[in-house]
């Protein structure tokens, strides 16, 4: 995955903070709130800029804006990323914050929700993983 082919994909003006940006998230293994990302880019992009990035992004698809239930706000990158947006589910552990998609929701069910016109669809599980129920 080459993020300047990938926002050229996506008729993104290639700069080197949006390839920045995009290149932190195919090489993360968690979500990432705009606050940890101020963390990493502290000195390069800021606050108001990475905010535009990370919502430019959503908006195309690029990454999934999460919301769980305590209306804390992560990103993850897409892996539909695709013009025509599948609602795709993920879930989050609420001890180590992990992030992970799910299988993709049957087709009836997502015809149904084409039929809607829904704009936008937040679906996240919650719970506690395997691994850390495991290590309790």
């Amino acid at each position: 995955m080459n993020p300047r082919n990938i926002l050229k994909e996506n008729n993104f003006r290639v700069t080197s903070h949006r390839c920045d940006v995009l290149n932190y998230f195919i090489h993360a293994k968690n979500a990432l709130s705009h606050a940890d990302l101020e963390i990493v880019f502290k000195n390069k992009i800021d606050r108001v800029s990475l905010y535009r990035i990370l919502h430019s992004f959503s908006e195309k698809h690029l990454l999934c804006k999460i919301i769980d239930s305590k209306g804390n706000i992560t990103y993850i990158i897409d892996q539909q990323s695709s013009k025509n947006k599948t609602y795709q589910p993920h879930y989050k552990c609420k001890s180590c914050n992990d992030v992970v998609e799910l299988p993709a929701l049957p087709k009836e069910y997502l015809e149904k929700l084409e039929k809607l016109n829904i704009e936008e669809l937040n679906f996240l599980a919650e719970g506690t993983c395997e691994t850390c129920t495991n290590n309790k």
